[in-house]
This record gives C-alpha cells, structure tokens and sequence, in this order.
C-alpha cells in the first residue's frame, strides 16, 4: 500500500533540479500537503489524486509519472514515443499526488487510539474498524464534496464518505487546492480516481472550449471512456468547481477497474493506460497556451 511515508521518501528521491517540491498547505492533522513542479512552459496543467482514502494508487501513479518523465527530459529521451525535452518546454506540470494524506493514512493503516483526531471520529461516525471504508479525511469530510460546486451535504453528519462538510471549502485540504489554484490560474486541470475506466469533462452537462475534443483523445491514448457523471459523482468535486470558477478545461479520471482499495499490484497497468492520457493533456495543454 502506498502510505503517506512512501510518498515523502519517493517525493525526496526527484531529481531536484528538474522538479521543485514545495508544500501548498496542511492537512487537518499537520500533514504537509506536496505539490511537484516540473517543467518551464507557459501552459500550466494541475494534477492531484488521493482526494480519497482508499484511493491511494492515484497517488503512486502521479509519483512516478513525474519521476519517470523528468528523467526523459533531463537525458533528451523520448517518453512513450512522446519528445519530452519539447513537452518540458511547453507546460509547466504542478502535480499534488495526496491531497488527503490523513485520509489515505486512516485507510491504510486504521484507526490510532491514541490520536484525538481518531478518537473523536469514532464518536462522531460511530465505527471502529476504518480499514477497506475510509474515504473522507480526519474530519469525516469528503473532500472531493467539499468543492463549492453545486455544494451539497450529501449525508448529515460525518463519514467514511458522501459527507460533504458543514460549509463549502471547509476542510483545509480543499482550500489548499483552491488557493494554488487561484494563485497560478492553470489552463487545464485532471483530477485522478479510482475506479472504472472513465473520464468525465463536464459540469451540469456543459463542457468548456475544447473539454470534450481533449476527452476523447485522453479516451483514445488510455483505452478509457468519456461518461457523464451522474448521482452525487456530478457535484461539489475538485473538476466541477475548477470549470464553474475559471471556465477551463477540467477531467475527473476513474483510473482501474475493480473495486477500492485497488491493489499496488495493479500499478503497472494503471501506469501504462494513464501515462499516455498525461502526455495527451499535456499536448492539448501546451495547444491551449500558444493559442490563447
């Protein structure tokens, strides 16, 4: 399982004068949340994974994407037939592969009797096995409902999921996305999910210039599906609110299939259909910037 731990080791091991690392805020219980910058290009593209518990594979795939393509563009190679030197020149990647890291810790390793954070949680959520379930953060807030997006509290109390918090952007987690966000004013943004196979492009059924034509070819470059959302998946995300407040093109990736947790053992196919995808966006991204 890729714990919070594993990252800040792997995150450490980047070749530091290819890719800045840097906090963009903490978590609930104080945990730094990382953001990875590689590239000089105009054209800037946000990735982030882990908004969930479980989901903590987005995480690894985000991690060594970065770690494998600055190696390309720093030794001149060609990256899944794609010229990383160009693409290096071209778009400026800030990548948060955690942006739950109390969450992901909650689902990877349960709950600590000793913390007060966990010992309030079991009052509040009124389980004690947090194992296998564990998607919102220390807070039982899920973060990816917590984006004022169509906000709304699906259930009324904290959860292991669905609760989307008293306020919108309530949870520290959530408003340190949002201010990156406004601070660098990306021209794309893909947040990362498990599972399913699916991208989805649009917010209340409306796409931004060129959302849909980026999703099929992202589709295409995968093996993945453009759906439309539905249910509670089809508000108050990190996608939905990045296209409501810049107009943007902004992608919710399903990445796997099965059920979560998905296994680390799954890596490497992950890795194979979403690294393509990246370098797709990276390309519409690069496009967006000359053009505009």
């Amino acid at each position: 399982m890729y714990c919070y731990s594993v990252m800040l080791d792997d995150i450490s091991a980047l070749d530091k004068t290819v890719t800045e690392t840097f906090s963009i805020g903490k978590s609930l219980m104080g945990r730094e949340i990382m953001c990875m910058k590689t590239g000089n290009g105009a054209g800037k593209l946000f990735l982030a994974g882990a908004y969930h518990g479980l989901e903590y594979l987005t995480s690894a795939l985000l991690v060594r994407f970065i770690s494998e393509y600055e190696r390309s563009a720093a030794n001149g190679e060609r990256f899944f037939g794609c010229d990383a030197c160009a693409l290096f020149d071209g778009v400026t990647l800030f990548t948060v592969p955690m942006v739950n890291p109390d969450g992901v810790d909650i689902a990877v390793n349960g709950i600590d009797l000793t913390d007060e954070y966990h010992r309030r949680l079991i009052r509040t959520v009124g389980i004690h096995d947090f194992k296998n379930v564990w998607q919102a953060n220390a807070r039982g807030v899920d973060i990816n409902h917590n984006f004022d997006a169509d906000w709304d509290r699906v259930l009324d109390k904290p959860s292991a999921s669905k609760y989307g918090g008293e306020y919108p952007n309530s949870e520290s987690e959530t408003r340190a996305v949002v201010n990156l966000a406004r601070k660098e004013r990306f021209d794309m943004m893909i947040a990362f999910h498990s599972q399913g196979g699916e991208i989805y492009c649009d917010f209340n059924g409306a796409y931004t210039p060129r959302s849909l034509e980026t999703a099929k070819r992202m589709a295409a470059a995968s093996g993945y599906e453009v759906k439309i959302p539905t249910g509670t998946a089809s508000f108050g995300g990190c996608k939905d609110w990045f296209i409501k407040e810049f107009h943007r093109p902004g992608f919710t990736v399903e990445i796997g299939r099965g059920k979560n947790p998905l296994p680390m053992s799954d890596l490497d196919g992950v890795y194979a259909e979403n690294a393509p995808l990246i370098l797709c966006a990276m390309r519409e991204c690069a496009h967006i910037a000359q053009t505009t």
